[in-house]
This record gives structure tokens, C-alpha cells and sequence, in this order.
């Protein structure tokens, strides 16, 4: 049986690929000023779940290639301005609330990822536990450099239903 609550033995995913990667982040960091995207953003309970699926149920590389969000990441604001235009409120994505990566992978790999998660949402749903990823999202068109599987795990609220696939 996958061992759903003991910690990873260490974690997978290093600061660079979890920070955000703005302009703005970027060349704060350059500067070596502290920015607002730093990875300490990332929620630890949500980066736990990401090592231990990568650890115990995927057990292989899940290089991630956009992490935390910062409120200037372009991303971040066309959707803020996109919420207001509409005379929506704004409802953080899973990045920007520290519970949101995106996974570099595609063919197989990708098949074997999203069954790796539904099978880490599966166990925990058998342990009467709240399901930890609540979107996967494959975004496999383009180039294989471009591919990749959005995981999130922000709960459900007005204009973000959840689950989503």
C-alpha cells in the first residue's frame, strides 16, 4: 500500500523551479534584492503531496516550469484586469495561492502522471481525507517543450469549480 502520511524521504522540487519567474521577480533577484516571488510562497502541505507523489506513486522526475506566481506576474494581472472588466471579483489561481504547478511532460510520461495523481486523489478519498489535487489540468498541444500538466489544489469558491479537469 502507497504510504499516504509519512513525509517524502526528501524534497524533489528545488526553489528555482518553484519562484516565480516574472520580469519583475527576475530581476530583483539579479539585483539580489528579495522579491514577492519567492518559492517560500508555496504552500508546504501542497508541496508534501507533490514529493510523495513524486516519490511513491509517480516515482520518476517532475520538473516543474512555473511554480508560484507573484500579483505581477502577467498571468496574475491579465487575470485580475479580465475579472474586473467583467465586474467580477478576482479569485486567486493556484499558483498565485501557492498551491499550483505546472509539470514538464508529455506522451506517456504524461498518461502516467495523471494516473499517478488521480491515483494519490483516490487513496486519499479512500481514507475519508480531502482530495489534495483538485485540478489536473494536460495542456499537451505544441511543441514537446511546451507540454505540460497543471496540478492545483485550491478548493472550491464563486468563479473557480473544483474538481477540474
Amino acid at each position: 500500500m502507497i504510504d499516504i502520511h509519512t513525509p517524502a524521504s526528501r524534497n524533489y522540487f528545488t526553489d528555482k523551479e518553484l519562484q516565480c519567474k516574472c520580469n519583475s521577480c527576475t530581476s530583483e533577484r539579479g539585483r539580489g534584492e528579495l522579491c514577492a516571488g519567492d518559492a517560500r510562497n508555496i504552500n508546504p502541505e501542497f508541496l508534501a503531496h507533490l514529493n510523495r507523489v513524486r516519490e511513491r506513486v509517480y516515482c520518476r522526475s517532475m520538473p516543474v516550469t512555473s511554480g508560484f506566481r507573484c500579483r505581477r506576474h502577467s498571468v496574475v494581472v491579465a487575470k485580475r484586469e479580465s475579472a474586473e472588466l467583467n465586474g467580477k471579483p478576482y479569485v486567486r489561481g493556484d499558483h498565485a495561492g501557492g498551491v499550483g504547478a505546472d509539470v514538464h511532460v508529455y506522451g506517456k510520461d504524461a498518461h502516467h502522471l495523471m494516473q499517478a495523481l488521480h491515483v494519490y486523489n483516490w487513496l486519499h478519498a479512500q481514507a475519508g481525507l480531502p482530495q489534495p489535487f483538485t485540478a489536473i489540468c494536460p495542456n499537451q498541444r505544441g511543441a514537446s517543450l511546451e507540454r505540460f500538466i497543471h496540478i492545483g489544489g485550491n478548493v472550491e469558491a464563486p468563479g473557480r469549480p473544483r474538481p477540474w479537469l
